[in-house]
Parts: structure tokens; sequence; C-alpha cells
């Protein structure tokens, strides 16, 4: 889904509220402010608070007057958190990662998200910005086309996070299919430290989506009892396609590594190459580096020393040696 901004008056963050809003049942939503939260009843909708889990009065509210217990407080506000799922006493706790798609930001920097939702309220907290929470704010309050229940927002929010890291893994086969259609080894080095990065988004990627799946692996096997049964199979879905991210994301590694071999044996075949010509041209010269050195003695006795034609007659020698030499090597097929 494309990175949509809202411009709306009513849109302000305040004091660590992002934003707050009642579902309207028809796909669309009205915002609300810290007063009108502290007055909300069911009566008046579903309730969806997106807040920074830093600040003090964020903090405070989660504390105090969400009527959350302790331990959900606790993992809702952890500075530190790997995806997983939890049940607290009135509702679901699903902390996840999302694809960090800011500005100057690396895709495998995976930004946390914390869910909450007794099936009347979703609260959601993020340190990080992330795109996905806006995209489907916009979807209420402009085109009421978002969530119409409480339930059907948890499941949508968990779907879209999930969606972002699809667009992440084919940047990253479209990189490695370059690499593999452009194997070069005058440009060995920069094309190793290339495979090397992507080799490094990939492992980083793969460390939070696998327990990402098994969290929502969690969700799917034990739904709550608010759920209902179109949400439980959109979630079904999306744990499914986290299985094929997973996948995927091995299928880049084992490719970097064959890659990473075609380079290291393409190097070595060049290598070879080198020192076998190295080799043929050391046995071509050796007798004929025999042959002058013996000559070049400095004793008496040595023969045509006295012959003005000795040099010629012996460079004679050495190129009918040369021919004979090539000529051998060719009948063994050494050249």
């Amino acid at each position: 889904m494309p990175n949509t901004t809202l411009d709306h008056p009513d849109l302000i963050e305040d004091e660590g509220l992002l934003f707050a809003c009642t579902l309207d049942g028809e796909g669309g939503a009205r915002f609300l402010g810290w007063d009108d939260i502290d007055k909300w009843t069911n009566t008046d909708g579903p309730l969806w608070m997106h807040m920074d889990h830093k600040h003090p009065r964020v903090v405070d509210w989660v504390k105090k007057q969400s009527g959350l217990t302790t331990t959900t407080t606790d993992a809702l506000l952890a500075e530190e958190t790997r995806p997983r799922v939890f049940r607290g006493r009135r509702g679901l706790v699903t902390i996840l990662r999302g694809v960090n798609l800011n500005e100057s930001a690396d895709g495998e920097d995976m930004v946390a998200i914390r869910l909450w939702s007794e099936g009347e309220r979703v609260i959601t907290l993020r340190h990080e910005r992330l795109h996905t929470p806006r995209n489907i704010l916009v979807q209420l309050i402009e085109l009421n086309t978002g969530p119409k229940t409480a339930p059907e927002l948890f499941e949508r929010l968990i779907s879209r996070i999930n969606d972002n890291i699809a667009d992440t893994i084919l940047t990253l086969e479209e990189q490695l299919g370059d690499l593999e259609g452009d194997l070069d080894i005058s440009k060995a080095a920069i094309q190793r430290r290339d495979l090397s990065h992507i080799r490094q988004k990939a492992v980083a990627l793969r460390r939070y989506i696998a327990p990402q799946r098994e969290a929502l692996g969690t969700l799917v096997s034990e739904p709550p009892s608010w759920m209902d049964d179109h949400s439980r199979a959109q979630l079904r879905e999306t744990s499914d396609r986290l299985m094929r991210y997973l996948e995927e994301l091995d299928a880049v590694r084992e490719r970097a590594m064959v890659v990473k071999d075609d380079i290291a044996n393409q190097l070595s075949e060049a290598s070879n190459k080198t020192l076998y010509v190295l080799a043929i041209i050391s046995a071509i010269f050796l007798p004929l580096a025999f042959l002058t050195g013996l000559l070049g003695i400095n004793i008496g006795g040595m023969p045509g020393v006295e012959n003005p034609y000795a040099f010629w007659i012996f460079c004679a020698v050495m190129i009918v040696c040369l021919i004979i030499e090539v000529y051998i090597f060719r009948k063994l097929k050494w050249l």
C-alpha cells in the first residue's frame, strides 16, 4: 500500500497522543482528544488510540487510567521488545516489528509497534514513526473505507505492518539478481561488498520475522473470543505470508552464498590461468636458460671462443630448441 499523508485540521499531536478516533461502523471515524478519551464509553463506538510510548503523559495514562494490569502496561511500555503475543487479564497484547520506511532509514532496521485490544478499544504505541497507522487513518478519515470494528482494525494493523516486509524482500531479490547477471572479476571487490550488505540485510530481517511468525502462529491457533471469523481468516493469511517471507529470505541467503562462490571461483580460475601461463613460459625458457648459463661460465676450454660465427650458431641452436619445445607442448596439449 502506498504511503499517504493526512492533512486534517483536527489531526494535532497532543502530549504524546499522536491521534485518537472512534469508528463509526461504516468505514469512517471521528477524531478525539484527551478530554474526549476520558469521557469515552462503549456506546460511543470502538476507540483507537495511537500514542508515543515514551511521553510522560502517555506513560501516566497507560499505568493509571487505561485499566490495564501491571504486566500488560510493562509489556506495552518496555524499551526493548521482541515480537510476541500474550493474553492479559482483560485483553490481548501483540508486539510486532514493521519495516522502517522513514527517510534515510534502512528497511531492515525494523520499528516496534505495540498493540492491545479487548474488542472495544485498540491501543497502539510506537517509539519511531510508522507509516501503517497513518495509512489506515487516511482510509478512515478521508476515504471512509477503513475498518468498521475494533477486531477488524486490530487485524488490519497487523496485516498492513507485515505487508510492507514484502517490498523490502523484493528489493533484496532485485539487488541480488543484478549482481548475478553482472558478475565481473574486475569489479569483484565492489560486488563482494554489495553481496555482504545484502546478506546482512537478509539476516537482520529474518531475526525479527521468525519470532513474528511464531507470534502470529500463536494468535491464529488461539484467537481471542472477540475476534470475528473474517478477521481470523485474514490473520491466517498474514501468518502464511510471513512464512513465505521467511522462505524467500532463506532463498536470498542461499543465492547470496552461490553468488559468493561464483565470484570466488572466477577469481580462482583467473589466478590459475595466470599461474598456468607463467608455468608454461618458465618451462619454455628453462632449457634456454640452462644453455646460456652453461656457456656463460668464464673458464678455459669453452667451445667457439675463437670462432667469429659461434654466437650466431648458438642463437640458431636456441631457436631450434624453442621450436621443438613448442611442438612438444602442443602435442601434449599444454598449449
